[in-house]
């Protein structure tokens, strides 16, 4: 244990100032460069998913002659279910075998995730990672999915804002941000803008956070009309009084002090002069508004105002953007119908129903944006770009009430695809038993690490992460590579 903590202490004396950087001794930790994903598309599916229908279906579970567990998960709602199959995808395929679980039973993609069964360039590269923990109620389940950290830690700190920092500290000069956030719809106190979150990061990390249902025109305010024509004036003003308080904050012969709220106002301002770029960026490339309304159809439901669409749109726009790329987005799917709960998979009732739909209009809109041959410079490639499919918990295996499902953070799926991930790495990770609990698992927190080391980011610092959020890990070595097998099926 002493040469163990040894270790720990070592990498943290001898780390550079820059946020992310690998310290010297981490070779064992860091996957091959050209492995990495260079960017995140997240959907955050905002509610509690259940995976019985979607990313975690083993046939033999539940099944009505189960003498334990009779009539659960899938089979809970069978009848309802195939029905909604017929009206979604009008297919005789009902699941799609995707690897062989910790336990040795064979995981399936359920019946909702058909639209998924003829795209073997997404499917051959996708990890469904089995995750638990113990916080039911969705204002402390919806932060700690998007942080890795419970409520109340002010080092809580979204991931767009862990991928911000270490861009900006790598030297990067781009005007538009690093990382957005598409924070919209469901209740407030929810906390679903916890993604935007800088934690213990100065301010200039925080990402850029718009609420993609109220944002058409957005890019009209950044034109800043209130200053008209003395907009460069009033720069001007602005940055010379600036220069003077730097100037009262530096020794002629020692440098500047430390001033982290000067830094933050240096970087806001930074931010205000450069909208220009940001409003070109947050446009069509064709000049028109990227968060104009667009209508969608899913199963059974529509023409309507599809605000998933909306944002997975915008979301590729920026990442795949030519000069001022994203390297992260995270979208809130809030479904094209608010599910019962009040978000797009919080179904207390008609689960079947509204999972359904609303994760047939996800996918719908993600495969759009997907390029299967990796050649069209506007869609997302997978050597390229990590998707993660995130959601705070599961739903219970039984049925809550006549047709829903109640909060189970017990066991539930979340999905790694493309980036590092590839056909040697698909399958899964973890195992959720016939009692719908999970008896080898992730952590929320493996979640955010596994998705900073993919991207060549080590997540181990005052504003990251700890040994102690890896389970059993004695180290910070330790706790990369446990992390990395685990999520991303992958070792140094």
């Amino acid at each position: 244990m002493g040469g163990a903590a040894g270790a720990a202490a070592f990498l943290r004396s001898g780390r550079a100032d820059a946020f992310g950087e690998f310290p010297a001794g981490s070779e064992a930790a860091q996957l091959p460069v050209g492995v990495r994903a260079k960017k995140i598309l997240e959907i955050y599916l905002y509610g509690g998913l259940s995976p019985w229908e979607t990313l975690y279906y083993v046939p033999e579970y539940g099944q009505p002659t189960d003498p334990q567990y009779p009539n659960q998960q899938y089979y809970t709602f069978k009848a309802t279910s195939d029905a909604m199959l017929a009206t979604c995808h009008n297919t005789g395929a009902s699941s799609l075998p995707i690897g062989t679980d910790a336990n040795g039973a064979t995981v399936q993609l359920g019946p909702f995730a058909a639209k998924l069964f003829t795209r073997p360039d997404i499917t051959n590269r996708m990890r469904i990672v089995v995750q638990k923990h113990a916080l039911q109620p969705h204002e402390a389940a919806v932060p700690q999915a998007l942080t890795g950290r419970p409520v109340g830690q002010p080092t809580a700190a979204g991931l767009g804002a862990h991928i911000q920092r270490a861009r900006i500290d790598a030297g990067s000069t781009q005007a538009a941000p690093h990382s957005y956030v598409f924070a919209t719809g469901g209740i407030s106190s929810d906390n679903v803008s916890a993604a935007a979150s800088p934690g213990a990061h100065p301010g200039f990390a925080r990402p850029l956070m718009i609420k993609t249902d109220s944002a058409s025109g957005f890019t009209s305010l950044l034109a800043r009309p209130a200053l008209g024509a003395n907009r460069q004036s009033h720069d001007a003003l602005v940055q010379a009084y600036v220069d003077q308080y730097n100037a009262r904050l530096t020794w002629p012969s020692q440098g500047r002090v430390r001033s982290p709220r000067t830094d933050d106002l240096m970087a806001a301002f930074k931010s205000t002069t450069n909208v220009d770029a940001i409003a070109q960026t947050l446009q069509t490339s064709s000049g028109g508004d990227l968060f104009a309304n667009q209508n969608g159809t899913a199963c059974d439901f529509g023409p309507s105002s599809d605000v998933p669409m909306i944002g997975i749109t915008a979301a590729a726009h920026l990442l795949t953007h030519p000069t001022q790329p994203a390297s992260y987005v995270c979208v809130s799917d809030i479904g094209i119908r608010e599910a019962s709960g009040g978000g797009g998979y919080d179904t207390h009732s008609a689960n079947s129903h509204d999972t359904a739909m609303n994760f047939d209009n996800m996918l719908q809109q993600l495969l759009a944006v997907i390029d299967p041959t990796g050649q069209d410079p506007t869609k997302l490639n997978l050597d390229d770009t990590m998707i993660i499919l995130n959601t705070e918990f599961g739903r219970t295996p039984v049925a809550q009430g006549g047709d829903g499902r109640n909060h189970h953070p017990f066991g539930y799926a979340t999905a790694f695809i493309g980036g590092p991930i590839t056909a040697a790495q698909k399958g899964v990770a973890g195992a959720i038993g016939r009692d719908g609990i999970a008896s080898s698992y992730a952590t929320p927190a493996q979640n955010r690490i596994a998705a900073l080391l993919a991207l060549g980011i080590w997540p181990f610092a005052q504003e990251g992460f700890a040994v102690s959020d890896v389970p059993n890990a004695v180290h910070e070595i330790d706790a990369a590579t446990t992390t990395m097998q685990l999520v991303l099926g992958r070792t140094a």
